[in-house]
């Protein structure tokens, strides 16, 4: 049996319906109280017996059969509560991966259909995850000379937002490692003298990289800005980070139209390479977007 302090405890936890003496009573916001200001859902009863068919209860069962499986999981352990809070710290750095994710999207998204004229889908052109490279975009002219890439990455357990922009300067010949210019410390913006379709040599504070991949120049970004440490890095998808801008052909151009037309995220498999042929074609269309002198700094 247990003791009288133990059963008021636990009689505080439970409803008022629980308790014999419990009565129905219309809410204040019933129409028929309208000439009473006080509100009363439950009245108050001075009889502390406990009506025995809530142990029977559907509701009740339900629930405390859930405790008892919740306990015998050891849900309720130290332990378990530890891997709730490393999860939910995951869940707002980003480093937790859902597969699921990654599947609704090729289920939503599945390769599109060949381009006019060109029997090779972007799909193709993309081929497999481990051999995307910028060098390989580059050779198939997907990146070209002037194309500003765009970087933007939330940090959410940091509270900070690294956004920096970089432009492809040259494409070696050869190996068609791309040489970007970007500005240092926390600059988002790169100069106007250097946003161009042909960018002009460094001066200045303008730095100067090589890279090869967007994981190489997310981190070359980062090192430059300086605001979050290597060590603070949670694993991310480097492609999904970047947008490619690229100037407007001359023939596409509007009298007024002094923007540059995007190309779209760097986004590779498992999600899939959207920078492919079928972003170029976009720049003739209706639905292109366009990113003024001011937007790009």
């Amino acid at each position: 049996m247990l003791s009288i302090d133990s059963q008021t405890i636990l009689k505080a936890l439970l409803p008022p319906t629980a308790f014999v003496g419990f009565k129905k009573v219309l809410g204040a916001e019933h129409p028929s109280r309208a000439d009473n200001d006080a509100m009363v859902v439950d009245v108050p009863t001075n009889d502390d017996d406990v009506d025995p068919s809530v142990f029977t209860d559907a509701h009740f069962l339900a629930a405390a059969h859930t405790l008892q499986d919740h306990i015998y999981s050891g849900w309720m352990t130290d332990a378990h509560a530890q891997k709730i809070v490393k999860y939910e710290e995951s869940i707002r750095n980003g480093s937790l991966a859902a597969a699921w994710k990654d599947e609704e999207w090729e289920r939503n998204n599945p390769p599109p259909p060949a381009l006019p004229n060109n029997t090779t889908s972007s799909a193709e052109r993309a081929g497999d995850a481990a051999e995307i490279k910028l060098p390989t975009l580059a050779q198939a002219g997907v990146l070209q000379v002037g194309d500003i890439l765009v970087f933007r990455r939330n940090f959410s357990a940091l509270n900070t937002v690294i956004e920096k922009d970089a432009i492809i300067r040259s494409i070696h010949p050869k190996t068609h490692t791309l040489t970007v210019l970007l500005e240092p410390g926390t600059s988002k913006y790169l100069p106007s003298h250097l946003v161009s379709p042909q960018p002009s040599a460094p001066t200045g504070s303008t730095q100067e990289a090589a890279i090869t991949s967007p994981t190489q120049l997310e981190s070359v970004l980062l090192d430059n800005d300086g605001r979050v440490e290597r060590g603070k890095r949670p694993n991310g998808n480097a492609w999904k980070c970047i947008t490619v801008w690229r100037w407007r052909n001359a023939a596409s151009r509007q009298d007024s139209g002094d923007g540059r037309l995007s190309l779209g995220l760097m986004v590779a498999p498992p999600f899939r390479c959207r920078i492919s042929a079928e972003y170029i074609f976009l720049g003739k269309g209706a639905g292109a977007t366009t990113r003024s002198h001011t937007d790009a700094g």
